[in-house]
């Protein structure tokens, strides 16, 4: 793949320039703030860009939203030594987001992953952004949509539950389902829900249905508003 190079610091970009060689990809362009990066950005087409975020003039994110709305986008990687920008840089649809010094198997792992994003899937928006940005603590970690089981909304945060963990987003439970798609369903008001692990319905003594989903060991309220919908879903298992 062609990859542009944006970050301030020469030594930097000098190492991410060894390490994306390394890899068997090709730097068509290396520059050390944002107008420079529009002035090469023509004549260099990159399939990825790899940019730092603190970055004199625009910052790494701004450039990367602006990158997003170009007719025919590329990939974006933001490499930083600050992990608090990971909500904000998210949001451009980044790629990955790389913490410095970049270790080369990150890099690797990043540059596969945007390699599946062609331009033309990035061009026409049928690139799907999976990722989420969950609280650890102070922290902050980013999973796949693909791993959670359901959304659950309470009275500040939405809390994603995995398997083996929940964790609490800045997103509303409306902003999740806006980009969830069609692998996830409304089933009350509170909850969304991975259709792929939708089991079996119950109904309580008090005429409340509840949903038992595979991987949770507790079930989720269906809201009688909902409940066509999920049975239309569950088919037979209903």
């Amino acid at each position: 793949m062609k990859i542009l190079i944006a970050d301030d610091e020469r030594l930097a970009r000098e190492r991410l320039a060894r390490m994306v060689g390394q890899l068997g990809h090709e730097v068509v362009a290396s520059v050390a703030d944002g107008e420079a990066l529009w002035a090469a950005l023509d004549a260099a087409r990159p399939d990825v860009a790899l940019l730092d975020i603190d970055m004199p003039g625009e910052d790494g994110v701004t450039l990367g939203g602006r990158l997003a709305g170009l007719p025919t986008p590329p990939a974006v990687i933001y490499v930083t030594a600050h992990p608090q920008h990971a909500l904000r840089a998210f949001g451009t649809h980044a790629v990955d987001y790389l913490l410095k010094p970049v270790a080369p198997d990150r890099l690797r792992e990043a540059l596969e992953a945007a390699s599946r994003l062609t331009r033309a899937q990035l061009a026409t928006g049928q690139a799907v952004d999976d990722r989420l940005v969950v609280r650890v603590g102070r922290a902050e970690k980013v999973v796949s949509m693909q791993s959670v089981i359901c959304f659950e909304a309470g009275d500040k945060y939405v809390t994603a539950c995995l398997p083996d963990a929940e964790y609490l987003l800045d997103l509303s439970l409306k902003q999740i389902e806006d980009r969830a798609g069609d692998g996830f369903l409304r089933v009350h008001r509170a909850a969304l829900v991975a259709r792929r692990c939708m089991d079996v319905l119950e109904m309580d003594a008090e005429g409340r249905h509840w949903l038992r989903l595979r991987g949770l060991s507790r079930p989720v309220e269906v809201s009688r508003r909902q409940l066509r919908l999920v049975k239309e879903s569950m088919g037979g298992r209903a």
